[in-house]
């Protein structure tokens, strides 16, 4: 692998810069109220790298309520306004290659104009994880390339800081005053340590296994786990009206789950996945096999947030390394 453009900055510096970003776009960066989460940065002091974000980014490109268009008897109209300049900071290799598989999903595949129109005024600056920030996290199992306009190495007095695209070339040679010339990464310390947790992702194999059981029996199918990912892109689209005017209302897209029941019932009253041991696969053979099978990459991004949310803590990456044991003692 060729190696990226790397600079240092030093923290003062680093505060300088965002704070310069922020005059012409919002900032939004990981922050601590009652949980991390992803939000407009006002004050660069409010920026939490400590924990990984219990939230991902997701909702600011997908909303979980969108309106697409209203219509009347006059018509359709799409919702008019102006999408804002955005440079989002601290986002994680998990996150980072959630936003560009939903790139591939929303922008190469579906050509999705709401999406597309969010993400084209968007800048990437990365944080990289030393060690893993969660013990759910699995994200070097799963080989993610660098996908980031720049990501930032923190040391104790000083960032170094790798250059990922032309748009973030775009910010050193602007900013130059910034960003002194730095010394390459060696492939160690690019590494993210503890974060390889899960031993096998060609699961096609343990469809059939029993050890699913121990899931399936767990789990509520709330959907919790697919509102945390930040790579899931189900949902549903309706029309609401009033009894006042029902000629007259809005189309609304909205996040759905393939946990719930709902989710593939048909006209007639079919649901294609009714049993709950169905569903809690289908999640998980998703993300690992049948989207690589189209796109080459596995949706998952091994953030683990999946886990950690869920409300009975269903460890599915133990489960499937179990599995591979059991493979090994027959």
């Amino acid at each position: 692998m060729p190696l990226m453009e790397t600079y240092r900055q030093t923290k003062a510096d680093w505060k300088r810069f965002l704070e310069a970003l922020m005059k012409g776009r919002e900032l939004i960066a990981p922050v601590k109220r009652d949980l991390v989460r992803f939000e407009r940065v006002k004050d660069i002091e409010d920026i939490h790298l400590k924990s990984m974000s219990y939230f991902p980014a997701k909702h600011w490109f997908f909303p979980e309520e969108q309106t697409l268009f209203r219509f009347s008897k006059k018509g359709f109209e799409m919702p008019k306004q102006k999408e804002p300049r955005r440079v989002f900071f601290g986002l994680r290799k998990c996150d980072l290659n959630a936003i560009k598989h939903q790139d591939m999903v929303f922008i190469k595949q579906a050509k999705d104009p709401y999406y597309k129109a969010l993400r084209k005024k968007s800048l990437l600056l990365g944080y990289h994880c030393r060690t893993a920030p969660s013990p759910f996290c699995f994200c070097e199992s799963l080989g993610l390339p660098d996908f980031f306009d720049l990501l930032y190495y923190e040391r104790k007095d000083h960032f170094v800081v790798e250059v990922g695209s032309a748009k973030g070339k775009a910010l050193v040679k602007k900013y130059g005053r910034w960003f002194h010339a730095e010394k390459g990464l060696t492939p160690e310390q690019r590494r993210i340590k503890n974060a390889d947790t899960l031993e096998e992702t060609d699961i096609g194999r343990f469809y059939d296994h029993p050890g699913w059981k121990e899931g399936v029996n767990l789990c509520l199918s709330c959907g919790a786990c697919t509102a945390l990912c930040p790579t899931c892109y189900c949902h549903s689209i309706h029309d609401e009206v009033t009894v006042a005017d029902p000629g007259s209302g809005e189309r609304k897209r909205q996040w759905s789950s393939c946990q719930l029941q709902g989710f593939t019932k048909v006209a007639g009253g079919h649901v294609f996945r009714k049993d709950r041991e169905s569903r809690f696969k289908h999640r998980i053979y998703h993300q690992l096999e049948w989207f690589r099978e189209k796109n080459k990459v596995p949706l998952c991004t091994g953030c683990g947030r999946c886990i950690q949310g869920c409300p009975t803590r269903i460890d599915w990456v133990s489960m499937i390394n179990r599995m591979k044991d059991d493979e090994h003692r027959t």
